[in-house]
């Protein structure tokens, strides 16, 4: 047995093995043994293959099989070499020329398409586009290898439309000799040939040994076995996260699962588990670190395997391209409690959904005071039902909202004077640090182009400092990721936003969280009639204050009488009036869990998303800034 690598094609042709071929015929030697000299010496199985099997067909039809092979395992052989063939790019392929051991594997190097971030946006004969660089990269050590080695497999687009509305933009000397003719994504596309999302097979594990298996009954999704895991080699083989169990387990709801947590590699076992795993390319669940050994994918441990063979772990992997070592947001699933999961996982210690986003407050109540929380009993004075509800507050000028209010500065137009959706924008200006890196500025992007698309919030990059009141975007504190204010800063006040914990496309959906602080939007279970009766509406919550209290975050579920909770009629066009619904299914709510219960329990599945705007957090903030259609 001989493995291979790509780097080996470059430097050996198939003209050895061909010659080796010819010399079998000449020499009547049995075609089957040639088979093992061909691929020994032939290194590249596009080229070689048909040379194989011609070979094994010649064997099969003489009849010189001998004991060692049959016309059947001729023909077996021969629909693997098809296999591969029709795999792109090639597969672990393992061919056997005899009923007992003798075979030969050889591994073709998985690889994978990962585009860095866009640079600055050029406005050149009067198109304004930006280009990155698209790599072809290894999928188990991300090194660089050849472009040619990712032929076959969906090539990220180079040039990207922009928009000098919302980026800084630098003009370029018209010279049509320069300008890029090849295909443009257009702006608003995202990724949207990732619509026919692609997996393959990598290969069979062999039986998971003792060490190595997860105890029994340690059950659930959300399976934490490996955040402390001190066994021998890789915890449930390297493929670390979860353990999703149905009935109806297959390849397609597998990968589904795991990618959408981010996660390329996935394994379904004999007993139709399915487990989820990262590669060394899917930088971003390992934080941009080198992982943990006891979490690593060991690829070299693979045997070939195939969709109708028993296997005890077959695992598959995902295709499609990486954005800055990162599965692309646009096909992320997850909630705050999986990252949190995942993290805790990835960093060897447990850490709470509340952690990926906030600070811990205090562990003291209201008043100030630590007092005794026994039960369900309240760790503060219940909100008095005397006074105007929340609900009849106006909107802009006014604030039916949480903390500063709505940001003033407005404009009837688009910058460039154009007329937009809105009848007016509200304009807020955002600067990076330029100690800030690539994968976190395009997160951030994404984030603002998500309020961008569904209200009249216009977030603006600048090229240099904005004056106040604006956004200042770094990373300073990397251990956590934060906004310095909810709502309006003041006149003459910046708002921070740190993004140190969200480094990558996997917490688009956590910036978007706050970005929703920065509108003016409180967590959702901090409503008034979140946790308990409010002017005839609720309790929507059973929170578990012992808990909460215990871990510091006690602050984050007691009731805000500023949180939104609707708002009165603010004349034509106002775009909502009267009582918001409670929505658990807002990017503002934390997910469900020992901290809390739902009233109904069937709200508890809707909690803690961060994959997108719910329609409640969007008439929220159409509401809080009163952003009404211009007619047409």
């Amino acid at each position: 047995s001989r493995s291979w690598s790509i780097a080996d094609t470059h430097a050996v042709s198939c003209a050895p093995g061909t010659i080796l071929a010819m010399a079998c015929s000449t020499l009547r030697v049995p075609p089957w043994l040639c088979v093992y000299v061909v691929l020994w010496f032939c290194v590249s199985p596009d080229l070689c293959l048909s040379s194989a099997a011609a070979l094994v067909d010649e064997s099969a039809a003489s009849g010189q099989c001998g004991r060692d092979c049959s016309r059947t395992s001729a023909g077996s052989f021969r629909v693997a070499i098809r296999q591969v063939q029709l795999s792109s790019p090639p597969v672990l392929l393992q061919l056997h020329a005899s009923r007992e051991d003798k075979k030969v594997e050889k591994y073709a190097e998985q690889v994978a398409w990962v585009v860095a971030s866009f640079g600055e946006c050029v406005n050149q004969c009067g198109e304004a586009k930006r280009s990155r660089v698209v790599e072809c990269r290894s999928l188990f050590n991300n090194a660089a290898v050849p472009s040619s080695m990712c032929s076959g497999m969906v090539k990220p687009s180079t040039f990207e439309g922009c928009d000098c509305e919302s980026v800084p933009c630098r003009s370029h000397k018209c010279d049509s000799t320069l300008v890029h003719t090849g295909s443009v994504v257009s702006k608003d596309s995202g990724n949207a040939f990732l619509a026919e999302e692609i997996f393959i097979i990598l290969g069979c594990l062999p039986e998971e040994p003792a060490s190595q298996k997860a105890p029994a009954g340690s059950g659930g999704v959300f399976i934490d076995d490996c955040v402390s895991w001190n066994g021998q080699g890789s915890c449930r083989s390297g493929l670390p996260f979860y353990d999703l169990k149905s009935t109806a387990m297959s390849p397609d709801v597998c990968f589904h699962f795991c990618i959408g947590k981010g996660l390329d590699l996935f394994g379904i076992t004999a007993m139709g588990e399915c487990r989820c795993g990262a590669s060394a390319v899917n930088q971003a669940v390992w934080h941009h670190q080198s992982p943990r050994e006891t979490l690593v994918f060991r690829d070299d441990t693979m045997k070939a395997g195939s969709m109708e063979q028993l296997c005890p772990l077959r695992v598959f992997r995902y295709t499609g391209p990486y954005e800055f070592g990162s599965v692309p947001f646009e096909l992320f699933d997850a909630t705050v409690q999986d990252t949190a999961y995942v993290d805790s996982i990835v960093f060897g210690q447990a850490l709470s959904a509340e952690a990926e986003e906030d600070m811990p407050g205090s562990k003291e109540d209201a008043s100030g005071e630590t007092s005794s929380v026994p039960g369900h009993t309240l760790a503060f004075d219940m909100m008095s039902d005397s006074g105007t509800p929340g609900w009849q507050r106006s909107c802009w000028p006014g604030n039916c909202g949480a903390g500063g209010g709505p940001w003033k500065k407005r404009r009837g137009t688009l910058i460039a004077g154009l007329k937009g959706r809105w009848q007016e924008y509200v304009v807020i200006e955002y600067y990076f640090d330029p100690t800030l890196d690539s994968a976190r500025r395009s997160a951030f992007r994404k984030a603002v182009a998500a309020w961008s698309k569904e209200t009249c919030i216009h977030f603006v990059e600048t090229a240099v400092p904005a004056p106040a009141p604006s956004l200042q975007v770094n990373a300073k504190d990397a251990a956590h990721c934060y906004v310095s204010n909810i709502g309006y800063p003041g006149d003459t006040v910046w708002t921070t936003v740190n993004m140190g914990w969200c480094d990558s496309e996997r917490y688009v959906g956590n910036l978007i969280h706050e970005l929703g602080h920065v509108l003016g939007m409180n967590h959702e279970q901090k409503r008034p009639d979140a946790v308990q009766e409010y002017h005839g509406q609720g309790p929507h919550l059973i929170v578990n204050w012992n808990v909460v209290k215990e871990q510091g975050w006690l602050d984050q579920y007691q009731p805000d009488p500023e949180t939104y909770v609707g708002s009165q009629n603010d004349g034509i066009g106002d775009p909502f009036i009267g009582l918001a619904p409670y929505d658990f299914g807002s990017i503002m709510h934390y997910p469900a869990g020992n901290h809390f219960e739902t009233i109904p329990r069937e709200g508890a599945k809707l909690t803690g998303n961060r994959r997108s705007l719910s329609e409640g957090d969007i008439v929220q903030v159409l509401d809080l800034y009163q952003c009404k259609e211009r007619s047409r």
